[in-house]
């Protein structure tokens, strides 16, 4: 079957308005995943000896310490004798906000009090209570048994 001058127009103005559909469809879904605000990267590179006083606390377990580094801070948290978590400070809720998550006195989560009072589980960064949907910044760790680094 040949295509006729008419039926040729005919194909090709469905064909432009198919197209024009599907980019209209892809922008709108991107429009929407680009709402969702993320922590900013920055650069994060460091190591931290754990026999050192001031990081002393990280020889236990269950144990956190807030450093500098990160947009608003980092929160160390120590899961077990050779696993780490690092996560930023930044409250994912609302990142304009610029709101910090505080180490709660249960030692198992991170609490945006000034906020939006979202929970975070210090074991993986998850929201466990509260309005974020996403969870924690986490930043890489590296243990070596004395030294640790933390970087992205």
């Amino acid at each position: 079957m040949f295509l006729t001058p008419f039926r040729m127009k005919t194909f090709s103005f469905q064909f432009i308005r198919y197209i024009l559909g599907i980019s209209l469809i892809l922008f709108t879904l991107n429009a929407c995943d680009s709402a969702h605000q993320v922590v900013p990267n920055v650069y994060v590179d460091f190591s931290i000896r754990l026999m050192d006083p001031e990081f002393n606390s990280l020889t236990i377990p269950g144990n956190s310490l807030t450093v500098t580094g990160g947009v608003n801070g980092i929160i160390i948290y120590r899961i077990s004798q050779d696993e780490f978590a690092a996560y930023d400070r930044t409250c994912t809720h609302d990142v304009n906000e610029n709101c910090k998550v505080y180490v709660d006195e249960t030692k198992l989560f991170a609490v945006d009090t000034a906020c939006c009072g979202t929970k975070f589980l210090l074991l993986d960064g998850s929201v466990s209570e509260g309005v974020a949907t996403y969870p924690l910044k986490r930043y890489r760790t590296y243990f070596d048994g004395y030294t640790l680094r933390v970087y992205n």
